[in-house]
């Protein structure tokens, strides 16, 4: 029997955690670790593009279209695996279900580090001329895919062990601090990648300085990004191991009933996924062994193959006894804006996340990984920030305001970053990106707090993973516009540049004004895509007024319960 609020105020032994104050304070900071990790790598390619680029011999920036699919590839494998694992965890123990997913991200990570072997030893021509003509990208991204789906499961399965460690008190406050975790981790990754692109070399070099050749070139530094998280992760799973020994001793009451996993409607689910970002990419039409296809700017007759199978995925879930998203659950208007709360957030998080180091680098020199990181971190600080505030605000004033407070505060930054132009302004871009990620940080919170207190604890897996798997296909969508209209309104733009006539005798002029001219319609198009974030979150305010709120007459549960090894 799970112990529950009212086994807790009838036995005031109860009362305490399982674990204790310490080890519940220690298996959040492992948690929040693994969360930290996965999330990192969901971004940590963004300013590795170019070396990348150049270690598989691709042409630039002709090939950034294809190269994306670094980035998409794990986010696909993010969304396709978050509503699977996030049932597996409420079935067979959070516990097992993070070591093993660790182990598989750190399979993955190795793979995409060995991808440029990988594509001498086996050629590999399925989605070959959907992502480039180079065999080692396609491997990588495979490998990307594959770190994904073990990097997917932690950060509901995260959220869920919260939820089963802390009561309804103090639950918004430890979500906040996840929440923070997951955020900064996703917007650290391209700081974090700029680093070792820029410093990891000196390192190399000085440890060669004895006059033997460097164990690696520069082109190829971007392998030690997935190579340190082998390290990582191993010392993640002995925390995990030692804090999780202790919880598991301490929660032999509740055991998992071995139930079948919708393994079909998971299929079903990611196939759906893959046709409609494979239909809005812009190599739509280039797919499989359709070598001699012509590029398109989207494909209808995979967008249509989406629809087929989410509406197959929508009637199957629903005849299912134990589906893997319970339809169930969107009867709950609360639960329902929590969802599309979530959805929203993750299309406007991409357009930050993508463009802010994109303007800088458009602006001040394509190599400045640094400079871009460094504008990013102004937002990433305040996320984790604005979720701690988050999650100490929802406990006192309620998840709606909260939540339309963190909408309206993204709107306002977004339009603040609209205003940016060719010309950089430190003091405007500081002022944009601290208002937005304050407000992308308040979000955090409420929208946690909602999927879970609008859920019982047997689906809080489910659920976590089901509001998760959203933002990210918000993640998902967002990227495909800003790959598919932003290129092609570049190239469009870039089409129709006329060269005045007083300099067209002068080659060097000429060129001078041409590159001057794509800096500002580059600026003009990333500038445009903070209006749409803007609206976005204008947008957002609306689901928030319908987040779960809290009945004055109802008690509160104080007790924190621990069932992060059940089934073990």
């Amino acid at each position: 029997m799970t112990p529950t609020a009212s086994t807790t105020r009838n036995n005031p032994q109860s009362a305490q955690p399982p674990l204790g104050r310490g080890g519940s304070l220690a298996l959040l900071i492992v948690i929040c670790i693994a969360v930290f990790l996965t999330a990192l790598d969901q971004t940590v390619v963004v300013t590795a593009i170019l070396p990348i680029a150049n270690t598989f011999s691709l042409p630039t920036p002709g090939s950034l279209a294809q190269i994306s699919w670094i980035v998409s590839g794990y986010l696909l494998g993010y969304v396709i695996v978050m509503p699977l694992m996030g049932r597996v965890s409420d079935l067979w123990g959070r516990q097992r279900t993070l070591l093993g997913c660790l182990g598989l991200f750190a399979f993955g990570s190795l793979l995409c580090a060995e991808s440029p072997a990988l594509s001498t030893l086996w050629s590999i021509n399925f989605f070959h001329t959907a992502v480039g003509n180079s065999v080692g990208l396609t491997w990588l991204i495979i490998a990307r895919f594959l770190q994904a789906v073990g990097g997917g499961a932690v950060v509901p399965v995260a959220i869920a062990a919260i939820g089963d460690l802390y009561g309804e008190r103090h639950r918004a406050l430890a979500l906040g601090v996840i929440g923070g975790v997951t955020e900064a981790g996703g917007a650290l990754g391209p700081l974090y990648g700029a680093v070792i692109l820029q410093h990891w070399p000196i390192l190399v070099n000085h440890q060669s300085a004895n006059g033997t050749a460097d164990l690696l070139t520069l082109n190829q530094t971007w392998q030690w990004i997935f190579i340190l998280n082998v390290p990582i992760v191993l010392v993640i799973a002995v925390g995990l191991l030692l804090v999780g020994r202790r919880s598991s001793q301490a929660a032999r009451t509740t055991r998992a009933i071995r139930e079948q996993i919708d393994w079909i409607g998971a299929a079903i689910l990611g196939g759906a996924l893959l046709c409609v970002s494979l239909g809005l990419g812009q190599q739509a039409g280039t797919i499989g062994t359709l070598k001699d296809a012509q590029a398109s700017q989207n494909n209808p007759v995979l967008l249509l193959a989406a629809v087929v199978l989410l509406g197959i995925f929508i009637a199957v879930e629903a005849y299912r006894a134990d589906p893997i998203i319970p339809l169930n659950l969107f009867r709950r208007g609360a639960f329902s804006a929590s969802a599309l709360f979530s959805f929203l957030l993750g299309m406007a998080l991409i357009i930050a996340l993508v463009d802010i180091p994109l303007y800088i680098l458009t602006v001040i020199d394509p190599s400045a990984y640094l400079d871009a990181g460094l504008a990013l971190l102004r937002m990433t600080v305040m996320i984790p920030l604005g979720a701690f505030a988050g999650g100490w605000l929802v406990g006192r004033l309620g998840c709606r305001p909260i939540g339309a407070l963190g909408a309206a505060l993204t709107a306002i930054g977004f339009l603040v970053m609209h205003s940016w132009s060719v010309q950089i302004n430190w003091t405007v871009l500081t002022i944009g990106t601290i208002i937005t990620g304050l407000g992308f940080g308040l979000i955090v919170a409420p929208i946690s707090t909602t999927a879970l207190n609008t859920t019982n604890i047997q689906r809080f897996g489910t659920a976590s993973a089901v509001v998760t798997a959203l933002r990210m296909v918000g993640m998902i969508l967002g990227l495909a516009v800003l790959s598919s209209w932003g290129v092609g309104e570049y190239n469009r733009l870039n089409a129709h540049i006329a060269i005045p006539t007083a300099i067209a005798s002068d080659p060097v002029k000429v060129l001078q004004y041409l590159a001057n001219q794509q800096t500002v319609i580059a600026v003009r198009i990333v500038t445009d895509f903070y209006l749409f974030g803007a609206g976005i979150a204008a947008l957002a305010i609306l689901p928030a007024i319908f987040l779960w709120r809290h009945q004055p007459g109802a008690k509160q549960a104080d007790d924190q319960v621990s069932v992060f090894s059940m089934g073990l």
